[in-house]
């Protein structure tokens, strides 16, 4: 089992209510790496899962391994990494009892990579999936690969401009076929470099999470102009 933190909503919320955020970090990070951005997002009426990768990194943690050619990664790491956190979903619906629906996905990075491919699999759909400043791997099986809801599943994805860690000549791409397939995908661009915008960033994540929790549609929540 993925190790993982639990963080409870900081307001009440009546059995049967709660989401729950799912954080996968990004290469050489760990659990811990994102729990300061959860209050920066000032949701307090959703609970918090810090997830740590399985593959040991120079101190830190993975998802899988990885080259300088961001081509060249470990496809079967992927795949294992997508069972464990797919193992780890199951336990938190038992655990928790807490159904896919009122879970979101958001990775930064390599976290972005898994939360795109268990999302875009998955049998049963999710309350919205955040990708940050990453991309998608085994682009060339979709849409063959879509899991049933694929196409109804709601997705924030957002990059920098000056990314020069993951170019955004890379992901605007596969954002774009994604979109043209029928996914349902928001894309936003910031004039940031390989990390998390502090101000309009966040507050696109904020205004997506609270929609996909509320029963609000979240497909306008980031703002277009920025895009």
């Amino acid at each position: 089992m993925l190790l993982h933190d639990l963080v409870a909503p900081r307001q009440p919320v009546p059995a049967g209510h709660q989401h729950w955020v799912v954080v996968l970090h990004g290469l050489g990070d760990s659990k811990e790496g994102w729990k300061d951005v959860a209050p920066m997002l000032g949701l307090d009426r959703v609970g918090w899962v810090f997830v740590q990768a399985p593959r040991d990194y120079f101190g830190g943690w993975s998802w899988f391994d990885i080259a300088s050619d961001l081509g060249s990664i470990d496809f079967g790491h992927v795949r294992s990494s997508r069972a464990a956190l797919e193992e780890l979903l199951s336990h938190l619906e038992k655990t928790l009892g807490v159904p896919s629906s009122r879970l979101v996905l958001m990775g930064f990075s390599q976290g972005c990579l898994m939360t795109l491919d268990v999302g875009l699999r998955s049998a049963t759909p999710f309350a919205g999936l955040v990708a940050i400043s990453g991309w998608l791997a085994f682009a060339d099986e979709y849409p063959a690969a879509f899991g049933p809801t694929a196409l109804t599943q709601k997705i924030l994805q957002t990059h920098g401009r000056y990314d020069g860690v993951v170019p955004i000549e890379r992901s605007r791409p596969q954002a774009e076929r994604l979109k043209q397939l029928g996914v349902p995908l928001t894309w936003v661009e910031y004039d940031k470099e390989h990390g998390l915008d502090p101000e309009r960033e966040i507050a696109d994540i904020r205004a997506f999470i609270t929609g996909v929790t509320s029963g609000v549609a979240s497909g306008s929540t980031a703002k277009p102009a920025r895009s």
